[in-house]
């Protein structure tokens, strides 16, 4: 017993911390949703489904269905959270109707499980009646589980019902494409609401009577004060009262008013305790001066008392009142943002333009190329190959038909034994041009074929 029953010579603790049957009260929402159960139970009309927010009662309701529904079923009431696997499940179930439930697999569980089923015509029940709460917690794969388990039929009638108790969340799961066949199933849904004003202060009178209490503990004030902090949910109302009884018996108080109940919230919640009002009885009057002084005698150009509605308003309160700006018609500052200049964007008054001369073709640039030969070519070819003492070239010298064309780009191609070019390297391509194509530029003077020699050589001693 806890201390506070002998304080109030309660028989009992009014207010439990877990879900319970004693002084238990069925508000309107538990009424409609054990009703609605109970009917798709009794008349099989598919899974049963209840959706409630945290401490409105699901438990509690779950035991009360549990006693409504013995002796025409056998119930069976599962705790989700101990339910990770179908053989986890299976032994629950097993364990809860007293059958072997060690040491055996999951094939053994569903077929000691359809024997089970088999044999209830000769127990003089309807059937089973799977309680499942918490059911949010369930993976899929155990509610696809549940579902399999209502396929057991018998005269035309299923000889395992399931009823789902859970939060919001199982309603939203509900709805996954996964389980769509689950939620054809469902033939009944019902859900819980938090208690009305009238429906926690009578809830409150009832447990306390209940208790063996004669007279009102609560005064009107502090029920007032339960269920603004409450919300009307059962959870929250048992454990602030439980802890307000607890704190009145610790000092003394035979009735709560509501700043007990307030001061009880507050150190529930690990809160600032709520601020006392200033007395003002003719007994603390003095409380309202403050004296100045010394022991030793003299006179001081100082006031020896100063009251509180006598003293000017200093900067500190001045501060406590509400801040007003002030408005004016026009802006003190005004800033104008204008478009920021691109330096890229002024116009170059002379463009150079520049040609790699030298520039690798490449592969794919060479094929399709088309080659022709001509004589001078075919001079330049010969002071390029010959550069090496040691080899030596035969060119072919071809003059095509159009060969003499003016303002033609001639390429010249040519056949070697000593160099090993294959068919794809451009560096054995010379693209001429006619005066015509190439730009005038008058600090450039034009290529000699000395040029050209010094330059192939380098480049290929370099590659060497």
């Amino acid at each position: 017993m806890t201390m506070y029953e002998d304080f109030f010579g309660l028989s009992h603790r009014p207010f439990p911390s877990v879900p319970s049957l004693i002084g238990y009260q069925e508000s309107t929402s538990h009424a409609e949703a054990i009703e609605t159960i109970l009917r798709c139970v009794r008349r099989d009309e598919g899974i049963a489904a209840l959706f409630a927010t945290p401490g409105l009662g699901k438990s509690t309701l779950a035991m009360r269905l549990q006693e409504e529904l013995e002796g025409q079923f056998e119930v069976v009431r599962l705790n989700s959270g101990h339910c990770g696997s179908r053989r986890a499940l299976l032994q629950a179930i097993a364990y809860e109707l007293s059958l072997p439930h060690r040491g055996m697999e999951e094939g053994e569980f569903r077929i000691q499980l359809a024997e089970y089923v088999e044999r209830l015509d000769s127990r003089r029940v309807l059937g089973i009646v799977l309680l499942v709460d918490e059911a949010d917690m369930l993976p899929i794969r155990l509610l696809e589980e549940l579902r399999l388990l209502t396929n057991f039929t018998h005269k035309d009638r299923s000889q395992i019902s399931v009823v789902l108790l859970g939060n919001q969340t199982l309603e939203e799961r509900l709805s996954s494409p996964y389980l769509a066949s689950f939620n054809q199933r469902i033939g009944a849904r019902a859900y819980l609401q938090p208690l009305g004003a009238s429906e926690a202060a009578q809830y409150i009178r009832q447990q306390m009577q209940q208790a063996g209490v004669k007279r009102p503990v609560f005064d009107e004030s502090a029920i007032e004060v339960i269920f603004a902090r409450s919300q009307g949910v059962p959870r929250v109302i048992n454990q602030l009262c439980d802890h307000a009884l607890l704190l009145a018996s610790l000092g003394g108080l035979r009735t709560l008013d509501n700043d007990s109940m307030e001061e009880a919230w507050a150190d529930l919640q690990r809160l600032p305790s709520p601020k006392r009002q200033i007395r003002t009885d003719a007994a603390h009057a003095t409380d309202s001066m403050i004296e100045f002084g010394s022991l030793e005698e003299g006179t001081s150009d100082y006031p020896s008392v100063v009251r509180f509605e006598d003293r000017p308003s200093s900067a500190a309160d001045q501060l406590e009142e509400e801040f007003v700006p002030e408005l004016k018609e026009e802006p003190e500052v005004e800033m104008v943002f204008q478009n920021a200049a691109n330096p890229f964007a002024e116009p170059f008054a002379k463009e150079e333009i520049i040609i790699d001369r030298f520039a690798s073709l490449g592969d794919r640039q060479v094929t399709g190329i088309q080659r022709v030969v001509s004589p001078r070519d075919s001079e330049i070819a010969a002071f390029l190959v010959g550069g090496s003492a040691d080899s030596h070239t035969d060119v072919d010298v071809v003059e095509p038909e159009y060969g003499n064309s003016e303002r033609l780009v001639v390429t010249r191609d040519y056949s070697t034994t000593s160099t090993g070019f294959s068919d794809t390297d451009d560096r054995d391509i010379i693209v001429i041009e006619t005066q015509d194509d190439i730009p005038q530029h008058p600090k450039m003077p034009a290529p000699q074929r000395r040029t050209y020699r010094q330059l192939f050589s380098q480049l290929r001693r370099e590659q060497a």
